[in-house]
């Protein structure tokens, strides 16, 4: 499996030549941060106190550096992954359908496209604030609905309900994706649709629409497979525009974390600006470590029980996982230091932990992701080949985000006086 090729690729392509300044103002963070009795509680939900020592570090600072050089080059440089992906796979569904001698090298180039895309929109999993929560996350989950979607009977359902034109021999009920819930379409959907290699249907029982499937040829069926690709590849852009106009622009979220705490924002300080794009962070608990790592090692019941099951990895059709693990790490390093399209500006939460003397943490935290990002790479093959081949060296990856994410929940949070959120608060892991 190819890991390193495509994937430093696309995160040196992550790192867009833009920079940004915003409005500034001096702000006073706690360099402790207790609980109502004067301890420290991990576990319980806490509003940031008033701090008993100010000082002068400048949190709208941070804001706009983390805003313009990290958060929206990740955004608009994941929207040029997705266009370029639509493109791609237009170029391969037109060779299929010719029965082309290019259309092996262009399906390989329209699966490099899907990869990606995936590794751009793995660096915004990690920041995900304003429109990627709203409506329940809706705009989010079509384009990658992971972990709730991603059942190959109903994908294959929809694969020929789209080439029918409509839903189950229903004439009245017109195919479209845009109607279509989310676990049916996006990136897990495109996956299905270039990488399977069995072409036969997912379902244990096929409806009326679905049952001449497995009779037809292989190459029909690829042909249906990439046009439905190709639609779902629309979708996303369609999906990644609608983040971006939410987000950009005067009325944009990205505005009104700028300029939190004046009369243009809706957010009443820079220090609650702050505590939304922290609370992005707290992906690596749950959804990488517990999730990713977690369920496949069997720390956690999973689709075997609570066994090893390499199948419960993410991507694991295309085997990709390790390379959206890598992504999250980067994602994450990335606000923490703030080290994003700009090399002029690298304010990041690192600094702020500095100015709180946070020193200590700030460095057991950057040694944890040098360490979990070493661990990682140091794994051969995949990701889902490694659960089943070599379970201690994903459990050296998942220690190692454990000990980044011991120290999210209690001295990052404490020393900067920022909320656990409320998906953190039972996690005693």
């Amino acid at each position: 499996m190819r890991v390193l090729t495509p994937l430093s690729a696309v995160a040196v392509a992550v790192t867009l030549l833009l920079s940004g300044c915003g409005e500034s103002s001096s702000s006073t963070a706690g360099s402790e941060f207790a609980g109502g009795n004067g301890t420290t509680n991990p576990t319980t939900p806490t509003t940031p106190t008033t701090p008993t020592t100010p000082t002068s570090f400048d949190e709208a600072a941070l804001v706009a550096n983390l805003v313009n050089n990290v958060l929206t080059p990740t955004l608009t440089q994941f929207d040029q992954f997705a266009r370029a992906q639509q493109t791609q796979i237009a170029e391969y569904c037109a060779a299929e359908k010719s029965q082309s001698d290019t259309a092996a090298a262009l399906h390989d180039k329209a699966k490099d496209s899907w990869r990606a895309a995936m590794v751009g929109w793995q660096y915004v999993e990690l920041m995900q604030v304003g429109p990627l929560l709203e409506n329940g996350e809706a705009l989010k989950n079509n384009i990658y609905s992971w972990p709730a979607g991603g059942a190959l009977c109903s994908i294959d359902q929809d694969i020929v309900y789209h080439e029918d034109g409509f839903i189950n021999g229903d004439s009245s009920k017109p195919y479209d994706i845009k109607a279509r819930t989310s676990d049916r379409k996006g990136l897990i959907a495109i996956e299905h649709a270039l990488f399977s290699t069995n072409y036969d249907h997912s379902c244990s029982f096929a409806n009326e629409a679905l049952a001449p499937w497995n009779s037809r040829t292989v190459e029909e069926r690829k042909v249906a497979r990439c046009e439905f690709a190709h639609t779902a590849a629309g979708d996303i852009v369609v999906n990644s525009a609608a983040i971006l106009a939410r987000w950009q622009g005067d009325n944009g979220f990205a505005n009104q974390l700028i300029n939190a705490g004046s009369s243009g924002s809706q957010i009443d300080s820079a220090h609650t600006a702050l505590n939304e794009i922290s609370k992005a962070l707290f992906y690596m608990t749950k959804e990488l470590k517990d999730i990713k790592l977690g369920e496949p090692l069997g720390l956690f019941t999973n689709s075997c029980g609570s066994n090893i099951c390499p199948q419960d990895v993410e991507s694991d059709i295309s085997e990709h996982s390790k390379e959206n693990l890598l992504a999250n790490i980067r994602a994450f390093k990335q606000i923490f230091t703030g080290e994003g399209s700009s090399t002029d500006n690298t304010l990041g939460f690192d600094d702020f932990l500095d100015a709180e003397q946070g020193s200590d943490v700030k460095q057991r935290m950057l040694t944890g992701l040098a360490e979990a990002e070493a661990a990682l790479l140091a794994i051969d093959g995949s990701l889902k080949q490694a659960v089943e081949n070599d379970t201690a060296a994903v459990t050296a990856v998942h220690d190692k985000v454990k000990n980044v994410t011991d120290e999210l929940k209690n001295d990052f949070i404490n020393k900067l006086a920022l909320e656990l959120p409320q998906t953190s608060a039972g996690d005693n892991d």
